[in-house]
Protein backbone atom coordinates (compact mmCIF):
# COMPACT_ATOMS: atom_id res chain seq x y z
CA UNK A 1 0.00 0.00 0.00
CA UNK A 2 0.74 3.61 -0.94
CA UNK A 3 0.79 5.69 2.30
CA UNK A 4 1.05 9.06 0.49
CA UNK A 5 -1.97 10.68 0.13
CA UNK A 6 -1.25 12.17 -3.06
CA UNK A 7 -4.64 13.83 -3.20
CA UNK A 8 -4.18 15.21 0.25
CA UNK A 9 -1.01 16.64 -1.39
CA UNK A 10 -2.95 18.32 -4.22
CA UNK A 11 -5.51 19.66 -2.13
CA UNK A 12 -3.37 21.43 0.11
CA UNK A 13 -1.42 22.71 -3.06
CA UNK A 14 -4.44 24.89 -4.05
CA UNK A 15 -5.25 22.20 -6.95
CA UNK A 16 -8.72 20.85 -7.79
CA UNK A 17 -9.40 17.12 -7.61
CA UNK A 18 -11.74 14.73 -9.14
CA UNK A 19 -12.94 11.54 -8.23
CA UNK A 20 -15.77 8.85 -8.77
CA UNK A 21 -18.20 6.64 -6.35
CA UNK A 22 -17.92 3.17 -6.57
CA UNK A 23 -21.41 1.13 -5.45
CA UNK A 24 -20.81 -1.83 -7.25
CA UNK A 25 -19.24 -4.63 -5.08
CA UNK A 26 -16.27 -5.48 -7.51
CA UNK A 27 -12.92 -5.42 -7.50
CA UNK A 28 -12.60 -5.83 -10.82
CA UNK A 29 -14.86 -2.67 -11.40
CA UNK A 30 -12.36 -0.88 -9.17
CA UNK A 31 -9.30 -2.12 -11.26
CA UNK A 32 -11.18 -0.49 -14.08
CA UNK A 33 -11.86 2.96 -12.87
CA UNK A 34 -8.63 3.22 -11.19
CA UNK A 35 -6.88 3.23 -14.31
CA UNK A 36 -8.54 5.48 -15.87
CA UNK A 37 -6.72 8.55 -14.58
CA UNK A 38 -9.31 9.85 -11.23
CA UNK A 39 -7.21 11.49 -8.62
CA UNK A 40 -9.43 9.53 -5.98
CA UNK A 41 -12.36 6.78 -6.01
CA UNK A 42 -14.34 6.22 -3.32
CA UNK A 43 -16.11 3.15 -2.35
CA UNK A 44 -19.42 3.55 -1.20
CA UNK A 45 -20.14 1.57 2.47
CA UNK A 46 -23.49 4.08 2.97
CA UNK A 47 -25.29 3.05 -0.07
CA UNK A 48 -22.95 0.22 -1.50
CA UNK A 49 -23.57 -3.35 -0.59
CA UNK A 50 -20.24 -4.35 0.04
CA UNK A 51 -18.99 -6.24 2.88
CA UNK A 52 -15.83 -4.79 4.70
CA UNK A 53 -13.46 -7.96 2.70
CA UNK A 54 -14.98 -6.89 0.03
CA UNK A 55 -14.25 -3.34 0.43
CA UNK A 56 -10.49 -4.36 1.62
CA UNK A 57 -9.83 -5.72 -1.91
CA UNK A 58 -11.94 -3.16 -4.17
CA UNK A 59 -9.43 -0.38 -1.64
CA UNK A 60 -6.37 -2.59 -2.63
CA UNK A 61 -6.97 -2.40 -6.40
CA UNK A 62 -7.39 1.26 -6.42
CA UNK A 63 -4.30 1.91 -4.70
CA UNK A 64 -2.66 -0.37 -7.38
CA UNK A 65 -3.61 1.58 -10.22
CA UNK A 66 -2.74 4.94 -8.66
CA UNK A 67 -6.23 6.96 -7.15
CA UNK A 68 -6.28 7.52 -3.44
CA UNK A 69 -8.45 4.65 -2.42
CA UNK A 70 -11.65 6.35 0.26
CA UNK A 71 -14.43 4.88 2.08
CA UNK A 72 -17.73 6.31 2.78
CA UNK A 73 -19.19 4.65 5.98
CA UNK A 74 -22.52 3.95 6.88
CA UNK A 75 -22.37 7.00 9.56
CA UNK A 76 -20.10 8.80 12.18
CA UNK A 77 -19.24 5.85 14.07
CA UNK A 78 -16.25 5.04 15.99
CA UNK A 79 -16.19 1.15 14.75
CA UNK A 80 -16.98 1.77 11.25
CA UNK A 81 -14.16 3.99 10.99
CA UNK A 82 -12.14 2.32 12.62
CA UNK A 83 -12.64 -0.97 10.42
CA UNK A 84 -12.20 0.70 7.09
CA UNK A 85 -9.07 2.77 7.94
CA UNK A 86 -7.42 -0.86 8.75
CA UNK A 87 -8.80 -1.80 5.67
CA UNK A 88 -6.97 0.36 3.78
CA UNK A 89 -8.87 3.49 2.90
CA UNK A 90 -6.44 6.57 3.03
CA UNK A 91 -9.41 8.56 4.04
CA UNK A 92 -12.63 8.29 5.22
CA UNK A 93 -16.10 10.37 4.14
CA UNK A 94 -18.77 10.54 7.00
CA UNK A 95 -22.17 11.29 6.51
CA UNK A 96 -24.82 13.51 8.13
CA UNK A 97 -22.45 15.57 10.38
CA UNK A 98 -24.79 18.33 11.67
CA UNK A 99 -23.01 19.82 15.03
CA UNK A 100 -19.90 20.66 16.13
CA UNK A 101 -19.48 17.91 18.60
CA UNK A 102 -20.60 15.84 15.68
CA UNK A 103 -17.51 17.16 13.65
CA UNK A 104 -15.31 16.77 16.58
CA UNK A 105 -16.35 12.75 17.41
CA UNK A 106 -15.70 12.30 13.88
CA UNK A 107 -12.16 13.70 13.41
CA UNK A 108 -11.11 11.72 16.52
CA UNK A 109 -12.39 8.29 15.68
CA UNK A 110 -9.94 9.28 12.52
CA UNK A 111 -6.91 9.72 14.63
CA UNK A 112 -4.80 7.60 16.27
CA UNK A 113 -3.72 9.42 20.13
CA UNK A 114 -3.28 11.82 21.24
CA UNK A 115 -4.95 13.27 18.38
CA UNK A 116 -7.95 11.06 18.10
CA UNK A 117 -8.97 7.98 19.49
CA UNK A 118 -8.79 4.94 16.93
CA UNK A 119 -7.57 1.83 18.01
CA UNK A 120 -4.67 0.23 17.05
CA UNK A 121 -4.70 -3.17 15.09
CA UNK A 122 -2.80 -5.27 12.59
CA UNK A 123 -5.19 -4.54 9.72
CA UNK A 124 -4.58 -4.47 5.91
CA UNK A 125 -3.36 -0.93 5.94
CA UNK A 126 -0.15 -2.08 7.64
CA UNK A 127 -0.23 -5.25 5.65
CA UNK A 128 -1.27 -7.31 8.77
CA UNK A 129 0.82 -5.95 11.39
CA UNK A 130 4.43 -6.24 9.20
CA UNK A 131 4.13 -2.34 8.30
CA UNK A 132 2.96 -1.37 11.71
CA UNK A 133 5.37 1.29 12.65
CA UNK A 134 5.95 2.64 9.35
CA UNK A 135 1.76 3.12 9.30
CA UNK A 136 1.36 4.45 12.05
CA UNK A 137 3.91 7.29 11.82
CA UNK A 138 1.99 8.64 8.87
CA UNK A 139 -1.75 7.70 9.43
CA UNK A 140 -2.48 10.92 11.52
CA UNK A 141 -1.03 13.14 8.93
CA UNK A 142 -2.09 11.09 5.31
CA UNK A 143 -5.92 10.31 6.56
CA UNK A 144 -8.03 12.36 5.01
CA UNK A 145 -11.45 13.39 7.45
CA UNK A 146 -14.17 14.47 5.10
CA UNK A 147 -17.32 15.52 6.70
CA UNK A 148 -20.97 16.29 4.75
CA UNK A 149 -22.75 18.55 5.03
CA UNK A 150 -25.51 17.02 3.50
CA UNK A 151 -28.67 18.18 5.70
CA UNK A 152 -30.35 21.73 6.58
CA UNK A 153 -28.71 21.66 10.14
CA UNK A 154 -25.41 20.97 9.29
CA UNK A 155 -25.92 24.38 6.82
CA UNK A 156 -27.41 26.55 9.96
CA UNK A 157 -24.19 24.86 11.97
CA UNK A 158 -21.48 25.33 9.59
CA UNK A 159 -19.25 28.05 10.98
CA UNK A 160 -19.04 26.23 14.23
CA UNK A 161 -18.72 22.79 12.69
CA UNK A 162 -16.03 23.87 10.37
CA UNK A 163 -14.25 25.13 13.39
CA UNK A 164 -13.13 22.32 14.56
CA UNK A 165 -9.03 21.07 13.79
CA UNK A 166 -8.41 18.34 11.73
CA UNK A 167 -11.03 18.79 9.03
CA UNK A 168 -9.44 18.09 5.56
CA UNK A 169 -12.97 18.16 3.52
CA UNK A 170 -16.47 19.76 3.99
CA UNK A 171 -18.35 18.24 1.20
CA UNK A 172 -21.83 18.80 0.12
CA UNK A 173 -24.19 16.32 -0.93
CA UNK A 174 -26.92 18.25 -2.92
CA UNK A 175 -29.63 15.80 -2.90
CA UNK A 176 -30.07 14.91 0.64
CA UNK A 177 -29.50 18.91 1.42
CA UNK A 178 -32.38 19.09 -0.69
CA UNK A 179 -34.55 16.63 0.48
CA UNK A 180 -33.87 18.12 3.97
CA UNK A 181 -35.02 21.36 3.02
CA UNK A 182 -38.11 20.20 1.19
CA UNK A 183 -36.83 20.52 -2.24
CA UNK A 184 -36.46 16.14 -2.19
CA UNK A 185 -37.56 16.71 -6.48
CA UNK A 186 -35.74 20.01 -6.65
CA UNK A 187 -31.61 19.50 -6.16
CA UNK A 188 -31.40 22.54 -8.28
CA UNK A 189 -33.87 24.69 -6.91
CA UNK A 190 -32.63 28.65 -5.83
CA UNK A 191 -32.64 27.84 -1.85
CA UNK A 192 -30.85 24.52 -2.33
CA UNK A 193 -28.66 26.95 -4.48
CA UNK A 194 -27.91 29.11 -1.65
CA UNK A 195 -27.38 26.85 1.09
CA UNK A 196 -24.60 25.74 -0.93
CA UNK A 197 -23.26 28.90 -1.71
CA UNK A 198 -23.45 29.56 2.46
CA UNK A 199 -20.91 25.74 2.83
CA UNK A 200 -18.66 26.83 0.07
CA UNK A 201 -18.13 30.45 1.23
CA UNK A 202 -17.68 29.10 4.90
CA UNK A 203 -15.39 26.63 4.12
CA UNK A 204 -13.00 29.27 1.72
CA UNK A 205 -12.79 31.46 4.78
CA UNK A 206 -12.08 28.72 7.46
CA UNK A 207 -9.36 27.22 5.26
CA UNK A 208 -11.06 23.86 4.74
CA UNK A 209 -11.41 22.22 1.14
CA UNK A 210 -15.02 22.65 -0.23
CA UNK A 211 -16.03 19.25 -2.16
CA UNK A 212 -19.29 18.77 -3.40
CA UNK A 213 -21.24 15.56 -5.79
CA UNK A 214 -22.24 15.92 -9.41
CA UNK A 215 -23.80 13.27 -10.99
CA UNK A 216 -22.22 14.55 -14.75
CA UNK A 217 -19.00 16.39 -15.96
CA UNK A 218 -20.63 19.36 -17.12
CA UNK A 219 -22.19 19.69 -13.31
CA UNK A 220 -18.61 19.26 -11.89
CA UNK A 221 -16.96 21.75 -14.16
CA UNK A 222 -19.47 24.47 -13.22
CA UNK A 223 -18.54 23.15 -9.04
CA UNK A 224 -15.07 23.95 -10.20
CA UNK A 225 -15.61 26.97 -11.53
CA UNK A 226 -17.52 27.80 -8.02
CA UNK A 227 -14.65 27.22 -6.10
CA UNK A 228 -15.45 23.61 -5.04
CA UNK A 229 -12.13 21.67 -5.12
CA UNK A 230 -12.82 18.36 -4.27
CA UNK A 231 -15.47 16.86 -6.53
CA UNK A 232 -16.46 13.30 -7.12
CA UNK A 233 -19.28 12.89 -10.19
CA UNK A 234 -20.72 10.07 -11.62
CA UNK A 235 -21.52 6.70 -10.25
CA UNK A 236 -19.75 3.24 -11.24
CA UNK A 237 -23.38 1.67 -12.44
CA UNK A 238 -24.55 5.58 -14.18
CA UNK A 239 -21.23 5.14 -16.20
CA UNK A 240 -22.07 1.63 -17.29
CA UNK A 241 -26.08 2.56 -17.58
CA UNK A 242 -24.88 5.66 -19.84
CA UNK A 243 -22.51 3.89 -21.71
CA UNK A 244 -25.06 0.62 -22.72
CA UNK A 245 -27.81 2.79 -23.47
CA UNK A 246 -25.08 5.56 -26.02
CA UNK A 247 -24.03 2.15 -27.71
CA UNK A 248 -27.91 0.65 -28.06
CA UNK A 249 -28.89 4.04 -29.80
CA UNK A 250 -26.00 4.27 -31.55
CA UNK A 251 -26.73 1.00 -33.21
CA UNK A 252 -29.98 1.31 -33.32
CA UNK A 253 -29.93 4.67 -34.68
CA UNK A 254 -31.30 3.54 -38.32
CA UNK A 255 -34.40 1.47 -36.64
CA UNK A 256 -32.40 -1.63 -38.18
CA UNK A 257 -29.43 -4.18 -35.89
CA UNK A 258 -27.28 -5.87 -38.25
CA UNK A 259 -25.89 -8.95 -36.95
Amino acid sequence: MHYENNTKTSLLAGKTCYGTFQSIASSTVSEILAHRGFDWILVDMEHGAMDLETAGDMLAAIDRGGPTPLVRVQWNDQAAIKRVLDAGALGVMIPMVNTEEEARMAVSYCKYAPAGVRGLGAGRASLFGVRLAEYMGVANDQVMVMIQAEHKDAVRNIEAILAVPGIDVIFVGPYDLACSMGYGDQPGHPEVEAAIAAVLAAAQRAGVVPGIFSMDPQTARRRAAQGFRFIGFGIDSIFLDSAVKKGLETVHGDGVLNH
